[in-house]
């Protein structure tokens, strides 16, 4: 893999400082050795200190999957000027450092304890060993959470567009993440040097292997350290959008509504790492940048401004709104549940408030192509965001016979928050998957915008038996309702471009029951919080 000294030489060089502050030694590049005398690239940010008795509270950043470790060059200026001590570095198998990639594992772990180390000895550098903070985008971002749960040194972790649990992120209701999983591999192949587990881990995932992949997330997981990051009180900062389909937002809302400890959440409009974006290239007034300072200013300088919400929400159809909510669970959230009613000879099922008896059942079969999707994977996300080109469906096309949708006229309301599916249903076959998609739709013409969508997979069930299961569907915070837009819906079928399938064939029949375990519950925010303008 290239090293990249001509790329870093023009880095250093071009950077420089447009705030007052401290003044900061150019950006130095070395060699870390790790635990294993596995080699680390790295760069380091120094202020100069104003006496010999002044320490600096410290920032460690490492890379995002596939980028080298200068992606935070400009940041880590900024933070030096301001005084902290600042090293970036890239994880092992990655461009530069030596090693193999190991997807964060226990070798990775480790890896932040030796550069935690190596910092904390320098001492011409006068970093502060009681103030240390472990920051990330992306990769770095899990590779933030994790450092703070193996290493007891860690004073706060900041993730940007992580994950709190890695077989939610690739392998969510044992629906293999195709799209994501073949780009993460891919560029690993092309960029870094996997390791051979990697590369069994993702065949592992597509064939469905559950059990394979379960210990090879958990050990990779902040879920993990969860209790003994409560026990020494960390206080975490999670920052995530809402149209990431790779760490989605509702892995990181869970694990935030279980963390009994200081805590901040943003969860943003945007896709992978978009939100984070601006600040990493020096545009100004990035909003999660400048959130993630004043975490940093409180947790590592001690410097106490007016409490900010502990959970912040950008809405959808107005981004210059963030619903703020002092405490999570909210009680400004209450569920509204909708029960689904037969399509019968109509066009659509019924969502239903005030649900019926009922002991009918409908099926669709296997197709992949059913006029309902999720959008062009990466580049339908990407035109959602900067184009602002919504994921669009019109339902009086979709098939009859391989899907089915549930329709209701309803109010202007905001949802934020995590829908969740409840299903009653019988496949014929051992192997299936389902597709939920909720859109907010015309009343007039039945075309449908994309809300929410999830997915569910089960590889070894009994064929013609039925049973009930609940997921989550993608966090979102968005309207609907409203002129022209009035409708709400639920659509359903058994094939996802997203997803690697579990069963192809044309003769799969998925039977939905009309009962009380078949029902969509969404998160309606009844009062509106004052809200911040970005």
């Amino acid at each position: 893999s290239p090293s990249l000294p001509k790329m870093r030489f023009n880095v250093a060089l071009a950077l420089a400082l447009l705030v007052d502050g401290y003044e900061v030694d150019r950006m130095q590049f070395l060699d870390i050795r790790s635990f294993d005398g596995t080699v680390l690239q790295a760069d380091v940010s120094r202020p100069k200190a104003a006496s010999g008795a002044e320490r600096f509270p410290v920032v460690i950043l490492a890379n995002s999957w596939a980028v080298p470790q200068v992606e935070y060059a400009v940041q880590a200026q900024q933070l030096a000027s301001s005084g902290y001590l600042v090293l970036e570095y890239e994880a092992r198998g990655w461009y530069g450092s030596g090693g193999q990639i190991g997807t964060a594992g226990p070798d990775d772990q480790r890896d932040t304890s030796s550069v935690i180390s190596f910092v904390l000895n320098q001492t011409s550098w006068q970093p502060d060993p009681t103030k240390v903070a472990l920051v990330g985008v992306s990769y770095g971002a899990g590779l933030a959470l994790l450092g703070a749960g193996h290493d007891q040194r860690v004073t706060t972790a900041v993730a940007m567009s992580g994950w709190m649990d890695l077989e939610r992120a690739l392998f969510e209701n044992a629906c293999p993440n195709l799209v994501w999983g073949e780009i993460l591999m891919a560029s690993a192949e092309i960029l870094g040097r996997p390791s051979t587990q990697l590369r069994e881990m993702f065949h592992a995932m597509i064939a469905g292997n559950e059990s394979a992949f379960h210990e090879f997330g958990l050990i990779r997981s902040a879920k993990r350290f969860q209790d003994s990051l409560e026990a020494r009180q960390v206080p975490l900062f999670f920052s995530n959008n809402f149209e990431d389909r790779l760490f989605q937002p509702q892995d990181s809302l869970d694990f935030f509504e279980a963390y009994k400890a200081p805590k901040r959440l943003l969860l943003n409009q945007g896709i992978h790492a978009s939100a984070e974006m601006g600040g990493l290239v020096g545009l100004p007034f990035n909003h999660v940048w400048g959130e993630v300072r004043k975490w940093l200013d409180t947790w590592l300088k001690g410097q106490r401004g007016p409490a900010p919400p502990m959970v912040e929400m950008q809405l959808r159809s107005n981004r210059a709104v963030r619903e703020e909510f002092d405490t999570w669970p909210s009680n400004r959230i209450a569920a509204r549940s909708y029960n689904m009613g037969p399509r019968g000879k109509g066009f659509h099922g019924s969502l239903l408030q005030s649900p019926e008896e009922q002991t009918e059942f409908e099926s669709i079969t296997f197709s992949k192509t059913t006029g309902i999707n999720a959008g062009l994977p990466v580049v339908g996300e990407v035109l959602q965001v900067y184009v602002d080109r919504r994921i669009k469906s019109d339902l009086l096309l979709s098939s009859r016979e391989h899907a089915i949708w549930y329709y209701t006229e309803v109010p202007q309301t905001r949802l934020c928050g995590t829908p969740v599916l409840s299903l009653d249903l019988m496949a014929s076959q051992s192997k299936w998957q389902v597709i939920a998609y909720v859109f907010s739709v015309n009343r007039l013409t039945k075309v449908g915008t994309l809300l929410t969508h999830g997915a569910l997979t089960c590889w070894n069930c009994t064929a013609g038996q039925r049973e009930t299961r609940q997921i989550q569907l993608r966090s979102l915070c968005d309207e609907i309702g409203g002129l022209g837009a009035g409708g709400l819906a639920l659509a359903l079928n058994l094939y996802s471009d997203l997803y690697q399938p579990a069963n192809a064939n044309g003769d799969l029949t998925v039977v939905f029951h009309y009962s009380e375990n078949f029902s969509l519950s969404l998160p309606v925010t009844e009062e509106q919080s004052a809200s911040l303008l970005v």
